[in-house]
């Protein structure tokens, strides 16, 4: 009887339970319905395992901030773009995720961040402008 969404599984040939982390914190709590269900298969000789979480693979689009403002400060406007990036991330506080919000932002207005950088005669970073947009409209694009 496995189920994934309960936070456990249990391996009846090898007498194991195997647990995630947030299960295991909920069974440490005495009286829950978690630990009451972890004491009695422990009663039955069962071993348990915790289950080790998966490592997150490298994204080539996981950029922090500090990076997104390094990039920025190299490329020509970089006051503007340094301001609009702040802006932006003064405008994702107020959303679920800040991060998700500023990191959508950027890759639609540097899509090829990642790439071989084209230098202007000034040894600049060349990308195209950014302009925001007003609140009516639902996002920010790049301006040609």
């Amino acid at each position: 009887m496995a189920n994934k969404n309960l936070g456990y599984s249990i391996n009846w040939k090898t007498n194991t339970i195997t647990m995630t982390k947030k299960f295991a914190a909920e069974a440490g709590e005495y009286g829950t319905e978690a630990y009451n269900m972890l004491m009695d298969v422990r009663s039955k000789g069962f071993h348990i395992v915790i289950r080790e979480s998966k490592p997150r693979a490298a994204c080539p689009t996981r950029i922090t901030f500090k990076q997104m403002e390094t990039i920025l400060s190299c490329m020509d406007y970089a006051d503007e773009r340094l301001e609009q990036l702040h802006a932006v991330m003064d405008a994702g506080k107020g959303q679920k995720n800040q991060y998700e919000y500023v990191r959508r932002w950027f890759l639609r207005n540097y899509p090829h961040f990642a790439e071989i950088p084209v230098l202007d005669t000034n040894c600049r970073l060349v990308a195209p402008r950014v302009t925001l947009l007003p609140e009516d409209t639902e996002s920010l694009k790049i301006a040609g």
